[in-house]
């Protein structure tokens, strides 16, 4: 019989061999693992010897009782037994005596029928719906049969408050949101992250009522831990809350107050380690010979990744951080006093011989997990048909699914995945279709699509026509998650009109338009959708239609569509080119605008007698400056191998960078330079408060680029 391993959101680790369900059931919390374990388990036997047996050295007498029948219906457990009031986990309910048409309430609040799926008689998968914190029992029912009805109180713990974001740097340093409800935090508040304190940085919101706490996080080891929250002597303690791990990125950025009479630059590698012996320079030139004077204008960070300057600065000042094996980084008319740069690693084979700061471990095993994709509308319990999928019409067509994940770019393309991933109609299965991927721990969602698919065409085409969604899972490295159920009942049959206002296109460009579609279901997970997409002369895209797309309801109540487009130039898709990429809409009753592109950019730098780079930058643009409110350059060398990252303001049209090759180390390679200009529109950016993530595409609700190439030579001056 095959066994089953399932491991939930703050839940634990089981094997699970049917004939053992009884006695798992009854000594679930055995778990050695506490922030693992669930906080709730089913009693232990009342009797700790074999039934009927008296321990007198004599033999055994005969049995002096009858066990009691076993109850045709019965809830005995759910895992986890714990999660947010918002609810929107996976849950598996354990017990026997299930039907198809089960239906399962959390307290007074029944699951939508279509967030229930039962593929056994003695488990049911569920979401669970939100509610408010403290215990409610949980109840099932096989339709309408009320004699089939059973309850478990106290089944289910809604945690008094969860955290935004669960993952942080193992270096400690992060800002983490406690968001609670009917919580009593207030100024004799402390928090612990494993048992660690978690510096208070800020309260929002009455006691009583709902409330938010910021606080910064301390350093820790990888792997999941609690989080516990004192006030009044009572104190609140999350199993698995928060999640350290080593490739997590501490903010960096810009912070402090008025740049005035010092500034601090703190430098760190990706995790949040410190990179000692960095070079921190001011302005646009410096003197290595006068690196220990009090007003050098370039200093080394100590051990601690830090350099100060103490000196009277009378205006915004221009940092540039450089060091061995890693990318520079500027940052143009700094304001404040306080500088966190994030540098990333150098990719090539010089810099692998340790000589970088150590940032990450070894790679973790991958979590895998396996389950099947679920029609409903077959015999109970047995695997029915694609009832949602057409059959294929030519020869070279077949029906096929695949079990994706989110993606983080709202402008990812869908890419086919290889065809041996392929769940198809001969996949084994026992409810339904086999499936199994292997992914990195920590929290995941998954979705999958069926439709219909020819690779004997260049491209390869797919076309889906179903779509499945599961929220929830939670995995450690090395564990293998089993068992689950992807319920297919999900058509992709809905339309959004997009109502199109266009960029201006400048001299060079851009002509051609691209819409595109996707489904936000995570705060940062996209699904990408394969039929999507329009495309058309810029000129002529004023009205389109996308079909293909899911209703959001269901599994998807509280997801919304993504909405973006791309101006760009020739076949080519080349730059200049303007990008929207975080329009949203709720549903497809009314049309959506497509407009408010940022202003197409022109890039200019600054060349010396021979046609070398001569360090300066500029850009100029259309309009009033007030559609963009960060300017990003990148200048890679070496085919990208070296890229020089600078950040500015848009008021900074033209300015002077630093000599680099003045340094021992860390400057651009020789050779050719490809230059890459961005305008973005950052969701309430300020300058001044600048965070390491506002300077990526993710967070940009619109950006403009445009493109140059020059020549570096470091030995002409």
């Amino acid at each position: 019989m095959a066994k089953s391993v399932i491991q939930l959101h703050g839940s634990f680790r089981r094997r699970i061999v049917p004939g053992q369900l009884g006695l798992l059931m009854a000594c679930a919390c055995s778990s050695g693992n506490s922030e693992l374990a669930s906080r709730r388990a089913l009693p232990p036997p009342a009797a700790e010897a074999p039934l009927g047996f008296v321990d007198d050295g004599q033999a055994p007498a005969a049995p002096v009782g009858e066990l009691a029948p076993i109850d045709i219906n019965a809830v005995l457990g759910i895992e986890p037994a714990h999660g947010s009031f918002r609810g929107g986990q996976l849950a598996l309910i354990r017990g026997n005596g299930f039907s198809s048409r089960v239906r399962v309430w959390f307290g007074d609040v029944e699951v939508p029928a279509e967030q229930v799926t039962a593929t056994r008689a003695d488990r049911v998968q569920v979401s669970v719906p939100a509610g408010v914190p403290g215990s409610v029992a949980v109840s099932t029912q096989n339709g309408d049969d009320v004699a089939s009805r059973r309850v478990l109180a106290d089944a289910y713990d809604y945690d008094a408050f969860y955290v935004e974001p669960d993952t942080g740097p193992t270096s400690g340093g992060s800002t983490i949101t406690l968001v609670g409800a009917a919580t009593g935090w207030d100024g004799q508040t402390s928090v612990q992250v494993d048992r660690e304190p978690c510096e208070v940085l800020a309260i929002r919101g009455a006691p009583g009522g709902p409330q938010e706490l910021d606080c910064r996080t301390p350093s820790g080891t990888e792997g999941r831990k609690s989080i516990s929250v004192t006030s009044a002597d009572a104190t609140d303690t999350l199993l698995g809350a928060f999640s350290y791990e080593p490739g997590a990125a501490l903010q960096g950025g810009l912070s402090g107050e008025p740049l005035a009479n010092q500034l601090s630059v703190h430098v760190s590698a990706p995790g949040g380690s410190p990179i000692a012996g960095a070079y921190v320079i001011l302005g646009s030139s410096f003197d290595l010979d006068l690196l220990a004077q009090p007003d050098a204008t370039v200093r080394r960070t100590d051990a601690a990744g830090a350099a100060l300057f103490a000196r009277p600065f009378d205006g915004p000042a221009l940092v540039t951080v450089a060091a061995r094996c890693f990318q520079p980084v500027s940052f143009v008319d700094v304001p404040v006093d306080t500088v966190r740069a994030e540098l990333t690693p150098v990719a090539s084979p010089e810099c692998a011989e340790g000589s970088p700061p150590s940032f990450g471990g070894a790679a973790s095993p991958p979590v895998v997990i396996r389950g099947e994709l679920v029609w409903k509308g077959a015999v109970e319990f047995q695997r029915a048909g694609w009832t949602n999928v057409p059959d294929a019409q030519l020869a070279d067509e077949r029906r096929a699914a695949y079990v994706l994940q989110p993606s983080g770019d709202a402008e990812a393309r869908f890419r086919l995945p290889r065809e041996d991933s392929a769940i198809t109609l001969d996949s084994p299965g026992r409810a339904g279709y086999e499936f199994q991927l292997a992914t990195g721990a920590g929290s995941r969602t998954l979705y999958a699509l069926a439709g219909i698919e020819n690779r004997a065409v260049n491209p390869p085409r797919f076309t889906a026509y179903a779509m499945g969604m599961l929220r929830g899972l939670y995995g450690n490295p090395g564990d293998v998650l089993e068992g689950l159920a992807i319920a297919m009942d999900r058509t992709l049959d809905q339309a959004l009109r997009l109502d199109i206002v266009g960029p201006l296109p400048a001299v060079r460009g851009p002509d051609r338009l691209e819409v595109r579609v996707a489904v936000q279901v995570t705060g940062s997970g996209f699904a990408i959708l394969p039929n999507a997409r329009r495309e058309g002369p810029l000129a002529g895209m004023v009205g389109e239609t996308v079909v293909g797309l899911p209703a959001l309801v269901g599994d998807l109540a509280g997801a919304s569509y993504s909405v973006g487009a791309q101006a760009f130039t020739g076949a080519g898709r080349a730059a200049p080119l303007s990008v929207l990429s975080l329009l949203t809409a709720r549903d497809t009753t009314a049309p959506v605008v497509v407009g408010g592109f940022v202003p197409v950019p022109t890039l200019t730098f600054g060349s010396d007698d021979q046609i070398n780079w001569n360090r300066e930058l500029g850009v100029s643009f259309a309009g009033t400056g007030t559609e963009v409110s960060l300017v990003r350059y990148e200048i890679r060398s070496g085919e990208g191998l070296v890229t020089w990252s600078v950040n500015a303001p848009p008021a900074a049209a033209a300015f002077r960078l630093p000599d680099l090759s003045l340094l021992p180390e860390g400057d651009l390679l020789p050779g050719a330079l490809d230059i890459v200009v961005s305008l973005a529109r950052v969701p309430e950016l300020d300058y001044a408060k600048l965070e390491s993530e506002q300077l990526f595409r993710f967070s940009w609700e619109a950006y403009a680029v445009d493109v140059g190439s020059t020549r570096y030579d470091p030995s002409v001056r």
